[in-house]
């Protein structure tokens, strides 16, 4: 019933008040810019306007944001059909199989299967969003102190395993992004932490520069060789209509479902992201399919699955962040610090004490998925045309926007030096092959497991043995293990295991 009432009163907050529906198109639409243009993200897009959206509601802050977030992942498709480059790195298996078909002359017959795929996605873990994030934070309810605490450990443990290709790598990135996060005073004791004597770092750094430096800056330093490179779009006769042929998923629609699954089920894991979800579910239609051997060659398999998974992340990902407080990916982890600037607390609470929130959200990612739809439909051939544009239009334009964004946070000079520090420490990062998903999760994380540790030992007078009292919290905190330790100890035991053979 509560789930129907929330549905009621987001229809009533977004319908009801025409700046909502403007500020979701607009969002959108500057989204799908953003992802399409190589480079650009949709991570990107969300951290720029997020201080824009300080002065708006919040159901109009949220709708432009969750906007952008739908537009920006699915935008990376127009660039990997028609270039043969990833708009974003969810777009990357959809270059495997989409450029091909557009070489073949049938490049919107391609972007048709990847836009549909793209939606059918995103309204697919839009329901599973509705049905689980009720039923999760009743769960949510039942955490303490322990179970938050292990909560965020399990999380940082899934995001160093799957999106570090070097474990080592993971956790230093994932202890900086909580350093980063210690910077300021202590929450418990409110002594100085990591100031250096500097009283500007006495409340901290600021969450929207640190993460537009080491999204934006970062990014526009590493691709500062290419600004001079302007785009070529592929030549093609064909004029056509991206909305599908009748007929054109039969076949598919196995496929499609099963990737809509496995992005949605991969969203709800906190901070794995997209391109996780686009290469398991190709590999997986790879796997299954009775064409195996056309993949790589233009398969339509291979553009449906990839496509629906990483727009199916989207719905996923907000089911953590809604009901936990847990942000599910890098971008809702922005959408989280634009919650709290709202002072709205993600979390179990959310949906007792701001049901007008939580509707807000479910009604607006509907409508950005059927908006995205539309907008490719009217758009497509204006999409392919911005990628012509050279690179050394947009950059310029990106760094003042992160510039008046930093400073407008606390109106201080300070931020700037920030975004700026912040940037170059991303870009030697980069080079350095440190994941930026495990630094931006532990700086988001970082506060919430210290606080909660801090806090049960407190109350448990010392004593840490009360974790194995709480069975939730003991159960997490096995999974974390097993995902650090699983591997390299099945590979310990794979070693003993032929030694003792060739013995």
């Amino acid at each position: 019933m509560e789930t129907y009432q929330s549905i009621f009163v987001g229809l009533q907050t977004i319908l009801g008040d025409p700046l909502s529906i403007l500020y979701l198109v607009l969002g959108t639409f500057g989204g799908m810019i953003f992802g399409a243009i190589p480079g650009l993200t949709g991570a990107l897009g969300v951290t720029l306007m997020l201080p824009f959206t300080f002065s708006m509601s919040a159901s109009r802050g949220l709708a432009m944001l969750i906007g952008i977030y739908v537009g920006g992942v699915s935008g990376g498709l127009v660039a990997s059909v028609m270039l043969n480059i990833p708009g974003n790195a969810a777009a990357i298996c959809t270059c495997f199989d989409g450029a091909p078909m557009a070489r073949k002359g049938q490049p919107y017959r391609a972007l048709s299967y990847g836009i549909s795929a793209s939606f059918i996605g995103g309204i697919f873990s839009a329901v599973c969003l509705i049905i689980m994030a009720p039923a999760l934070a009743d769960v949510g309810l039942m955490f303490g102190t322990w179970e938050y605490f292990a909560l965020g450990v399990m999380g940082m443990s899934v995001v160093v395993k799957l999106c570090s290709d070097d474990m080592i790598k993971g956790l230093m990135g994932a202890v900086l992004g909580m350093c980063l996060a210690m910077v300021g005073q202590d929450p418990l004791s409110n002594l100085p932490r990591f100031t250096f004597g500097n009283y500007m770092l006495a409340t901290g750094l600021s969450s929207l520069p640190t993460m537009m430096g080491l999204f934006a800056v970062a990014e526009l330093l590493a691709q500062v060789n290419g600004l001079r490179d302007k785009m070529t779009q592929l030549k093609t006769e064909e004029h056509q209509s991206v909305i599908p042929k009748r007929g054109a998923f039969k076949g598919l629609w196995k496929t499609v479902l099963t990737s809509c699954a496995i992005g949605t089920g991969i969203g709800i894991m906190p901070g794995v992201g997209q391109n996780t979800a686009a290469l398991i579910a190709y590999n997986q239609a790879r796997a299954t399919s009775k064409r195996a051997e056309e993949f790589g060659t233009g398969c339509p398999e291979g553009i449906v699955a990839p496509e629906a998974a990483n727009n199916a992340v989207c719905g996923g990902a907000l089911i953590p962040m809604m009901t936990l407080g847990i942000p599910g990916d890098m971008i809702t982890a922005v959408l989280m610090a634009g919650l709290i600037v709202q002072g709205v607390t993600p979390g179990p609470l959310l949906f007792t004490h701001n049901i007008e929130i939580v509707g807000s959200i479910y009604v607006s990612y509907i409508l950005a998925c059927v908006f995205m739809y539309l907008l490719y439909i009217v758009f497509i051939r204006g999409f392919i045309k911005v990628l012509s544009l050279p690179m050394n239009y947009l950059y310029p334009v990106i760094m003042v926007m992160c510039i008046i964004g930093a400073y407008t946070t606390n109106n201080r000079i300070f931020d700037i030096w920030v975004l700026l520090v912040m940037g170059a420490a991303g870009y030697f990062l980069n080079k350095l092959g440190i994941s930026f998903a495990p630094i931006v999760l532990g700086y988001v994380l970082g506060p919430t497991m210290e606080r909660n540790f801090r806090t049960a030992i407190m109350a448990f007078k010392g004593d840490v043995s009360s974790v194995f009292t709480r069975p939730i919290a003991m159960a997490l905190l096995l999974v974390a293990v097993l995902m650090l330790a699983g591997g390299p100890l099945l590979k310990g035991l794979r070693k003993l295991a032929g030694k003792e053979k060739t013995a």
